[in-house]
């Protein structure tokens, strides 16, 4: 090992030398260090930048997809991520000469998770998440969200096998609660509640009306979180003893006459509504009569139900425009019995409908235009009629009761001297009726109705015309028809030559009758006086 020089051994003026010689090297070194902190700096801006660069690119080219997929309507593009040549094919940019994409290496960009606690752009100190949720507040969601009438058919069984229970106990048997019993339990009192259960009258229930019961007390069990209860599985045995009694007990019911009568509400046919409005009902006179003509409309031209539907209408779910095809009505429908956007609906979208409108003095387009300019076009649809001033028409704030929504179409019809079993049905009713009867095709008016089955055909009403036809096709031939009076046989249009027949050989026909039981026949035929009537007879004369 090299041994260091001794100090003491140079001149003052080589010690000073040395000195600067080394201090001229920290400076180096210093400088140096800067050097490199500078580039690595600056490597690091230039990606920053390029991380910028990128992100107004990725915004710009997104606005762009986003612009032209909503002029194209391209909505099932909206459900994939598109690569770049997916991208090029969309934009239509393979052709361009001085399209350049480039090629980027994004690897870099990775980042790993941010667990830190990100606070709100907008609002910074806030947290963009709600508060904390109980197992209340979810349970009221879901109970917020079942439809109402599902709600009172539940009730209503519980409440029918309760008093049924009360029933036995004052007879000495003590039934324990749905909830606690288990299957086998369950199975062996149902069978004997279907065949016990009455009517407050003491009456035996329809069969329709005892299989909701039964389905009634299924969701009841679902809804306390006993999902293995399932009555109506035939690949488990569990219930199988209770469904056959169900089933014998439905088929009883059934032969005895009980709910053979159903009680449909009539459609309105073409005749009452021009009585609607040629009586006044309808028309633009005063808030009642717009409000009545807009109801009914609303209800024919979109299949509105009859009452849900009505009682969360918006002005914003009306749209009023024009295209080349004239002056139309847009109605975009929410949720609804057939479609509530849950986890089964994923598959099923919204109403969607546009309706164009004739010209002339029952123009639908200027009959919603008028009545939604006078709401302001904003907030419920249906409000409280109010009087007029002068000529004005006015509604209040106040959102129609739902009684009295409810009990619309039947008023009017009143108001009209109609007679029959109106509802507020009627309107979706007649809706399909009216196309059924034009000759649409059934996905057409499924469309336009919101079904989703076959359960639109229970609107393919048969008409007066339809039924008159029918029996007319069905009854009795009338006695005009064929008749001869006293040997005479009355023939239309100009008598024909006869010619005489030639023998006919019956020995070698075995399908010909007898030559003498024809004459016989045809004697006693033209031989009774009085008038001779014929039915689905075929005469040739040659």
């Amino acid at each position: 090992m090299a041994e260091l020089p001794d100090l003491l051994d140079f001149e003052e003026s080589e010690l000073i030398i040395m000195a600067a010689e080394m201090e001229d090297d920290v400076h180096l070194s210093q400088i140096s260090a800067e050097i490199e902190e500078d580039i690595q700096l600056s490597q690091v801006a230039t990606e920053i930048e390029d991380d910028i660069k990128l992100a107004v690119c990725s915004q710009e080219i997104e606005a762009d997809y986003f612009d032209d997929l909503a002029i194209s309507q391209a909505a099932n593009i909206m459900d994939v991520n598109l690569t770049i040549s997916q991208a090029m094919n969309v934009y239509d940019v393979e052709g361009e000469e001085n399209f350049d994409l480039g090629t980027f290496e994004l690897g870099y960009l990775a980042r790993e998770p941010n667990t830190s606690v990100v606070e709100n752009p907008v609002n910074p100190g806030i947290n963009r998440f709600s508060t904390c949720v109980s197992a209340d507040e979810i349970d009221k969601l879901i109970t917020s969200q079942t439809n109402p009438n599902t709600q009172k058919n539940t009730k209503w069984a519980i409440k029918v096998f309760n008093e049924w229970r009360a029933a036995r106990r004052q007879n000495g048997v003590e039934i324990t609660d749905l909830l606690a019993m288990d299957v086998k339990t369950m199975d062996y009192w149902l069978q004997r509640f279907v065949l016990e259960a009455r009517k407050k009258t003491g009456d035996e229930y329809p069969s329709k009306s005892l299989y909701y019961i039964v389905c009634g007390l299924m969701r009841h069990c679902k809804d306390n979180k006993l999902f293995h209860v399932n009555f109506f599985d035939e690949k488990d045995g569990t219930f199988a003893q209770f469904r056959k009694v169900l089933d014998a007990r439905m088929k009883y019911l059934l032969a005895k006459g009980l709910g053979t009568k159903q009680k449909k509400a009539d459609a309105i046919s073409e005749e009452d509504e021009e009585i609607l409005w040629s009586s006044g009902v309808f028309g633009q006179s005063n808030s009642t009569t717009l409000q009545y003509t807009v109801f009914y409309y609303a209800c024919k031209m979109f299949g509105l139900r009859g009452r849900d539907e009505h009682r969360n209408l918006q002005c914003s779910q009306f749209e009023l425009g024009e295209d080349g095809k004239g002056k139309y009505i847009r109605f975009i429908g929410r949720n609804n019995k057939t479609f509530n956007g849950g986890l089964g609906h994923m598959k099923i979208s919204n109403k969607d409908i546009k309706h164009y409108s004739n010209d002339g003095p029952r123009c639908m387009y200027n009959i919603f235009e008028t009545y939604l300019n006078i709401l302001g076009n904003d907030g419920c649809f249906y409000r409280k009629p109010l009087a007029l001033v002068g000529n004005t028409i006015r509604y209040g704030k106040q959102p129609l009761g739902v009684n009295k929504l409810e009990g619309l179409m039947k008023e009017m019809c009143q108001k009209a001297g109609l007679t029959g079993n109106y509802t507020n049905h009627s309107g979706k009713r007649t809706c399909a009726t009216a196309l059924y009867k034009a000759g649409l095709d059934e996905q057409t008016i499924m469309d336009r109705t919101g079904h989703r089955s076959s359960a639109v055909r229970a609107y393919k009403s048969k008409t007066d015309e339809i039924e008159q036809k029918v029996s007319s096709v069905l009854n009795p031939p009338s006695i005009d028809t064929v008749s001869v009076t006293h040997n005479k046989l009355e023939v239309e249009g100009p008598l024909l030559k006869c010619t005489k027949l030639e023998p006919v050989n019956t020995e070698n026909s075995a399908n010909c009758r007898d030559i003498s039981t024809r004459l016989k026949c045809l004697n006693d035929i033209t031989n009774t006086s009085g008038t001779v009537n014929f039915n689905n007879c075929n005469f040739s004369f040659t």
